[in-house]
């Protein structure tokens, strides 16, 4: 039986008269209005035109939930740390901008990427723009041990720190160091006009990152951009297109792993997949039970078999191995929608959402966490990161966040 099948006969075994059915079993299977292609609110520039939003707007607004909002910053609570600086726009990127992914390779290097091409960078002290040489919206970024890449789209990867093709030319390179973009080659099957890239993932030390995508035909959203030569890349099949038939790999918003060898993928209709042999020339792909059909929106992996996503409507699910479902966690702190889950051990995993949330688990139970200095802005954040016990940082609609200011 496919996974549609299953899911509609699921949904109308546990509605109890007709008048649920219709209401509940429609709203919950209805997807969930992805936060990355939200129009601008208060405080944004729109993520994919890049036109400005009236920021000034929020600053009058009602406050909400003050007690998780305190006007000064100390070293227990979350603090602005980003490269949002109006004194100094040369080196800032405007406060209206949507951060859409940050990552690292440790405290003193972190990157940022997001709406209209922007890119920064911190070296462990101060922030700095990074002139990519495009205003294409940035969702991913790929760091290699002395490279790094960015890009929107699969087809417009832009990259630093590797050579550009067999004749070593610098030709349109920006001043810092980006690359004019380059688009790999592809297999059959892969509709360039009909995925939009979510999210990636690539194991340390991995020619291969693993990208997670919406596909607006019943093609696979899991495909693997691989590092074919310092000079070229490649896409190849993540999943078969196929596979998504009986697997619901279409519709993907995150995906991460713990190992080399098994990846976990969520999206829409609380679809959960776990790919198994993601480092082979054979990945497969299972099906897992997350007990909602809300998006889902973040996943991260403290291992193998210790799993946990994030979604709408403050969604939280884990898996500790069960061999066909996840456990819904009832007691979350939020309704709002979270965006972005990440950790540093089984003790140790921050959650993120709109209207400022920023949910913690130290190995017991979840708390909301209070941001400073923020005034009466609630942005949405979209993506966490954390290098370490102790230290985390956190992206969102202009702005950027670390636990005490100073990681």
């Amino acid at each position: 039986m496919s996974w549609r099948w299953s899911f509609l006969l699921s949904c109308v075994a546990t509605c109890s008269a007709a008048g649920a059915l219709l209401g509940a079993c429609a709203t919950d299977a209805a997807p969930e209005p992805d936060a990355f292609d939200a129009g601008p609110v208060d405080g944004a520039v729109d993520s994919e035109t890049g036109r400005d939003a009236d920021i000034d707007s929020a600053d009058s607004a009602a406050c909400v939930d003050c007690e998780y909002f305190p006007a000064t910053c100390t070293d227990e609570v979350l603090c602005p740390n980003g490269p949002f600086d109006p004194s100094n726009p040369a080196t800032s990127l405007d406060r209206r901008t949507e951060i859409f992914v940050i990552r690292g390779r440790s405290p003193s290097d972190v990157w940022v990427a997001g709406a209209v091409g922007a890119v920064a960078h911190f070296d462990g002290t101060s922030w700095k723009r990074s002139e990519l040489g495009t205003q294409e919206t940035q969702r991913t970024l790929w760091l290699g041990d002395s490279w790094e890449m960015s890009f929107g789209s699969p087809m417009s990867l832009y990259t630093r720190g590797l050579e550009l093709d067999a004749g070593g030319t610098d030709a349109g390179i920006t001043a810092d160091g980006w690359s004019p973009p380059v688009a790999p080659a592809l297999p059959a099957g892969f509709d360039r006009y009909g995925t939009k890239l979510r999210a990636s993932w690539s194991s340390p030390g991995s020619d291969t990152l693993w990208l997670a995508m919406i596909s607006s035909s019943w093609s696979s959203g899991l495909w693997r951009l691989r590092n074919a030569s310092s000079s070229s890349f490649e896409i190849v099949e993540g999943i078969p297109p196929s596979a998504c038939q009986d697997v619901p790999c279409t519709r993907m918003l995150a995906i991460h792993g713990a190992s080399p060898s098994t990846l976990w993928a969520v999206g829409e209709l609380g679809a959960t997949i776990r790919v198994s042999g993601a480092d082979g020339d054979t990945p497969t792909a299972k099906p897992f039970n997350s007990q909602t059909s809300n998006a889902l929106k973040g996943v991260w992996a403290a291992s193998d078999s210790d799993v946990w996503s994030v979604g709408a409507e403050g969604a939280i699910r884990h898996y500790r191995g069960d061999p066909h479902s996840w456990d819904v966690v009832a007691d979350v702190p939020t309704k709002v929608s979270l965006n972005g889950v990440w950790g540093t051990s089984a003790s140790d995993i921050w959650a993120v959402g709109d209207a400022g949330v920023v949910l913690h688990y130290d190995g017991k139970t979840w708390e909301r966490i209070q941001i400073a200095g923020l005034g009466s802005l609630r942005p949405n954040l979209y993506s966490v990161w954390s290098p370490g016990l102790g230290h985390v940082w956190i992206a969102g609609q202009g702005v950027v966040v670390s636990l005490g200011g100073k990681p």
